[in-house]
Formats: structure tokens, C-alpha cells, sequence
């Protein structure tokens, strides 16, 4: 891909998740999770993104308060950083923090690229169910109804529901804090501001719906602006 073009693509990617439909940030993360948007299912079909990203972003500062830590800042700039690995993400086959992109290859690529001047970047991605499934459980069955493919539990026979955006939130911040370098970036007192991005895909064994997910986590430079 000539440089030319590739850039045109990225600032598209930027432009579009650098503001968000509503302020949700201006919410306490408790205000946030009773809202009515943040309890809807979410439907891949009217995926809203920026609505699923502050529910991670207050999820995560929830969490961050229990254990006595300063809430994460939030900048728009980093749900773009965070989305432009969100956006290549969904397309790989494998979970990691890089790729072979020009000028976006790695977590402080991507922060460079949106244009922030750091002195800590820090990254957490998942790639996870939008069901509404128990701890630990990872695959479904699946059986025609009404012409269409229903996704079902193995244990029960029962047909699984989407994820609420708030429900969706804990169950992926849950499974950051339960891995050990994925909670050491949530905990990190010395990183002060926090963008997320998610987008809707398909589990490429089971083809049942799936959320990428991201986190951007980071500190600037002393003494510069964000």
C-alpha cells in the first residue's frame, strides 16, 4: 500500500471514533451502567462503538477505585490509537500487539500516529464472546430456527442472549484482571489516561459473534500538553 493512501485510510479511521455520539465520560462509572444505552443488547447489526467503548473506559476506572487508584483520564485521541488495532485486529487469526502495517505497528506506532508524545504507552487487547455466557465457557452449539442459525448452550440446550453494553464491559475487564500482564497495565499507577475501542466480528471457528477489544493506555511526556 503507497504511503499516500495508507495515510488517507488512517485519518479516516481516526476522524471516525474522535468524537463521540454523547458525553458519556462526564458520567460517574455508576451513572453510566444504570443508563438505558449502556443496558440495550448490543446487535452487531446497529454495533454502536463509541457507546461500548465508555463502557469499558468506566468499567475500567470502576475497577480502578476499588483498589485505591486514581481514575484513568480519558482522550479521544487514544480510542483512536485503540482503534486502529481494533480495526486489523478483527481480521487476524491470531491475538497480538502487532502487525506488518507501515507507521502502525506497534502501541507506541499507533499513539505516535494520532499524534500524542508519550513517555509510558501500554496495551491490552482481547478477542471474546458477545453472549451472555458463563465463566469459562467458550463454546456454543448451533442449530437452524426459523431459517436462521441459533447459537445455543452446550449445557442447558438453552439459546444464549447478546451481551448488554454494560455486561459486556465487566466480562471483558474481568478477563484482563484475571491475566497477570494484562492487570499490571490496569493497575499501573504510573499510567494516567486510558482510550478503548471495540469492534463486532466473528469467531472464525465457531462463526458466533465476537467482540475485539482495546485498551490504550498512557502517559505523556513531562511537562507536555495531552
Amino acid at each position: 500500500m503507497k504511503a499516500g493512501v495508507f495515510g488517507s485510510v488512517m485519518a479516516w479511521l481516526v476522524l471516525s471514533v474522535a468524537g463521540p455520539a454523547a458525553d458519556w465520560y462526564a458520567l460517574s462509572p455508576e451513572k453510566f451502567a444504570v443508563r438505558p444505552e449502556a443496558q440495550a443488547r448490543i446487535d452487531s447489526a446497529e454495533f454502536d462503538e463509541p457507546l461500548l467503548n465508555a463502557a469499558i473506559f468506566h468499567e475500567t476506572n470502576r475497577v480502578r477505585r476499588q483498589l485505591g487508584l486514581p481514575a484513568f483520564t480519558h482522550l479521544a485521541k487514544l480510542d483512536a490509537a485503540a482503534d486502529l488495532k481494533a480495526s486489523v485486529g478483527v481480521l487476524e487469526a491470531e491475538v497480538k500487539h502487532t502487525n506488518d502495517l507501515p507507521f502502525t505497528a506497534t502501541p507506541a506506532d499507533r499513539v505516535k500516529w494520532v499524534g500524542l508524545d508519550y513517555e509510558r504507552v501500554a496495551e491490552n487487547i482481547a478477542r471474546i464472546s458477545s453472549y451472555d455466557l458463563p465463566s469459562g465457557m467458550t463454546q456454543l452449539g448451533v442449530r437452524p430456527r426459523h431459517g436462521v442459525e441459533e447459537f445455543y448452550r452446550l449445557d442447558t440446550g438453552r439459546a444464549v442472549e447478546l451481551q448488554t453494553y454494560a455486561g459486556f464491559a465487566i466480562q471483558v475487564v474481568d478477563s484482563w484482571m484475571k491475566s497477570p500482564g494484562h492487570r499490571a497495565n490496569i493497575v499501573d499507577p504510573h499510567l494516567v489516561s486510558l482510550g478503548c475501542a471495540a469492534r463486532p466480528c466473528r469467531s472464525l471457528i465457531s462463526r458466533h459473534e465476537q467482540i475485539y477489544a482495546v485498551q490504550v493506555f498512557f502517559t505523556p511526556v513531562a511537562g507536555k500538553k495531552k
